[in-house]
């Protein structure tokens, strides 16, 4: 089991598969990552917390009141 956090939530996270997908500059490994409060999230591997995975507490206040983080370089898609 490989651990991470999540990109929405800051909360614990499984990546449970790993895929490389073409591209033009070459394959770009992805990851498919799940977290404990039900995200899910297909996102380049690049895009991980990379900064020592679940070695830091997590200092997340209740759900109600937690801020929405985001990935950096990552944003949500909007429709119209």
């Amino acid at each position: 089991m490989e651990l991470t956090w999540c990109p929405q939530c800051d909360l614990a996270a499984e990546i449970v598969d790993r895929d490389d997908w073409p591209s033009t500059d070459g394959p770009v490994e992805h990851v498919h990552v799940r977290c404990v409060d039900g995200h899910r999230f297909v996102l380049p591997a690049s895009m991980l917390a990379t900064s020592a995975p679940m070695t830091r507490e997590p200092a997340a206040p209740p759900a109600a009141t937690r801020p929405r983080t985001a990935v950096v370089g990552w944003t949500r898609p909007r429709h119209s």
